[in-house]
């Protein structure tokens, strides 16, 4: 089901008794936080002053402790900081935005801080002329931005009842095929399924991902698994990639005709539009057989035109962007 809903922005400033705006540098901070991992990065005058990491960004996913160890991890050493823009996976909503504005203040005390959703840092750094943004990390979502400058937004809804093609979807691919026939997978299958979920036993594996405080991180994990035994040539994965991947391709589709090109609307005698022009962006696009899949299921269905290519800047490069002209 399709979401269409402008991004309001949500402004905070907060002073600590010791700090003060006018202490603060010329540096911006640019956060990129999503179901797995939350990153960090600080510019003064455009040059990068700091890079950290920590663990799930992700407010509807993780609890408040988690947070504050994540984004505490990757801001750990950061300079003062004049604005922030926070751009994280689970933010949409009001409530979650709000408590991560507050998180957000207690450790950069005196910022102006934006929170948004983490879709609106991947349509910032997408190419001039992106028609749409694919982000395929621990998730997936389908974003578009619309001439009254707010966002149209397809997929998500998590690796349950959505997600398709991204890597909790492939993970959790790869370890339905693993449990289904444990003893056909051994060797250096089941070493790999060890290192990456915690056992290589299929009843400790449910277990684990029963267990998990962030089942779709843990299901993450395991999706280089699949992308690598596919290029090595192992049908079973290769069916199983196409599949998880034609799925997002079909809902890219359904997204192009609803909101970019919607079918019947051509003004008489206008020349023919050139392709729709597809940004991806996130962890899964850094496997070239995920990519050439995705791309092969797209071309599958039919008009219009679709150029797909990965986007040559990534998330947190447009949080910083934006925290760069923030109130500008």
């Amino acid at each position: 089901m399709d979401r269409r809903g402008s991004v309001s922005t949500v402004l905070h400033s907060a002073t600590i008794v010791g700090v003060s705006a006018a202490n603060l540098t010329g540096a911006v901070i640019g956060i990129d936080a999503g179901g797995s991992s939350t990153r960090a990065r600080a510019v003064d005058r455009g040059v990068v002053v700091h890079e950290g990491i920590g663990g799930p960004g992700n407010p509807i996913m993780a609890d408040r402790q988690t947070l504050l160890d994540s984004y505490g991890a990757a801001l750990a050493g950061c300079p003062p900081a004049a604005r922030v823009v926070a751009c994280v996976s689970g933010a949409g909503a009001a409530a979650e935005r709000d408590q991560l504005l507050a998180l957000l203040a207690e450790l950069i005390p005196g910022a102006r801080i934006d929170v948004r959703p983490d879709y609106v840092a991947a349509v910032a750094a997408a190419p001039e002329g992106t028609d749409v943004t694919i982000i395929a990390g621990t998730g997936s979502l389908i974003c578009s931005r619309i001439p009254d400058g707010s966002f149209a937004v397809s997929g998500g809804r998590s690796w349950i009842l959505g997600d398709h093609g991204s890597a909790a979807r492939l993970g959790r691919s790869l370890l339905e095929w693993y449990c289904n026939d444990p003893d056909a997978a051994q060797g250096e299958f089941a070493r790999s399924v060890a290192s990456a979920v915690g056992d290589s036993d299929w009843r400790q594996i449910v277990k684990l991902i029963r267990a998990a405080a962030n089942p779709g991180a843990l299901l993450a994990r395991a999706a280089p698994i699949l992308t690598e035994a596919a290029q090595t040539g192992h049908p079973w994965a290769i069916e199983r990639l196409d599949a998880e991947l034609a799925l997002l391709a079909a809902a890219t589709m359904h997204h192009i005709h609803r909101h970019v090109r919607p079918r019947g609307i051509s003004p008489a005698g206008a020349p023919p539009a050139g392709p729709v022009r597809v940004a991806l962006v996130g962890g899964v696009w850094t496997s070239g057989l995920a990519t050439s899949s995705f791309t092969a299921a797209l071309s599958q269905l039919g008009p219009p035109g679709v150029l797909a290519a990965p986007s040559g800047l990534s998330p947190l490069d447009g949080a910083v962007r934006l925290a760069e002209t923030l109130d500008s």
